[in-house]
């Protein structure tokens, strides 16, 4: 059986950017799946692939000056899952912006840095362990409640015939 790889989805317009964060995830977690998007919209279309991570800029109007902000973009994911993890990567230094948005369920608010890449990657470490943790084992009370009932069932066939 082959495990899910962790998936992550980057919401950012700016394709200079989007190559940083790119390159910097495939360099120091090569098992991940990454899917980029330029507007949360595009994004948002694909939340049925059931990512482990999204992250999302603020501000995605570059290419498409009617794209949804950051904010409304989270507040449609939130609509859809309460579970998937968003950290919001942006260049808004805005406290009322940051305070809305871990409000509104973010992982995570991190400002654009040098050491930003450094947060984002104690992030998906500590994510990716959750998930391995969240894994349930086999429960081998269960292999043993369904032999069991084989063998009444067998002996029940038997002892009728």
């Amino acid at each position: 059986m082959t495990q899910k790889k962790f998936l992550v989805f980057v919401v950012e317009d700016d394709r200079h950017l989007q190559k940083m964060i790119v390159d910097y995830l495939t360099e120091h977690f090569p098992d991940i799946e990454i899917n980029l998007y330029k507007t949360g919209e595009d994004a948002l279309i694909d939340l049925k692939l059931g990512p482990d991570l999204i992250i999302l800029d603020y501000f995605l109007s570059l290419y498409d000056k009617d794209a949804m902000d950051g904010l409304t973009v989270l507040s449609h994911i939130r609509q859809a899952s309460k579970t998937v993890r968003v950290v919001m990567f942006t260049g808004q230094e805005d406290p009322d912006v940051a305070a809305s948005a871990i409000k509104m369920g973010a992982f995570d608010y991190i400002v654009k840095s040098p050491e930003s890449f450094n947060k984002l990657s104690e992030i998906i470490t500590q994510l990716k362990k959750q998930i391995v943790n969240e894994t349930p084992p086999f429960d081998k009370r269960l292999l043993i409640v369904l032999l069991i009932g084989i063998i009444m069932l067998s002996a029940l066939f038997i002892f009728r015939h």
